[in-house]
């Protein structure tokens, strides 16, 4: 038994020796962190497999297209305060908002809408405002006709 505790008090010396080290030792430490992480390199490889084989993106037909814009913009009546200041596109499951929106409300619509069945991806095309007032001031100005000014 004594030849072993030695053995294991000897590696044990060297592997503080080696991540405690003044000029290497904060590197070292990154890297067993990422490892631990992101696990063994043959995990990371499977991983990698599932995830292309999840974001394999499929052709979609103009018509789900359609019924995935139409759900969307049902939707927004829902999630935001201006629904009509956001303009939804989608082609081939990729969704691109644009337009306006409420800086506190971005973040939930673009979480909603991620999730929804059929969203290959998402692309953030809008300016967040801050003040709901210039908000409707803008939204008013559009109704009218009148040109809006550019910020």
């Amino acid at each position: 038994m004594r030849p072993l505790g030695t053995l294991g008090a000897a590696a044990a010396g060297a592997l503080a020796m080696y991540y405690l080290d003044p000029e290497l030792g904060a590197q070292r430490r990154r890297l067993l962190a990422e490892l631990v992480r992101s696990g063994l390199p043959g995990e990371r490889r499977q991983a990698r497999q599932r995830m292309r084989a999840y974001h394999r993106i499929t052709q979609a037909d103009p018509q789900s297209d359609a019924d995935l814009r139409d759900q969307i913009q049902t939707r927004l009546g829902r999630l935001v305060s201006y629904p009509g200041a956001i303009d939804v596109g989608v082609s081939n499951g990729v969704v691109r908002l644009s337009g306006r929106v409420l800086a506190k409300e971005r973040d939930g619509l673009l979480e909603q809408i991620h999730t929804m069945a059929g969203v290959q991806k998402l692309v953030n095309a809008m300016t967040s405002l801050d003040d709901p007032q210039e908000m409707g001031r803008r939204s008013a100005a559009a109704e009218s006709g009148e040109p809006q000014p550019v910020a």
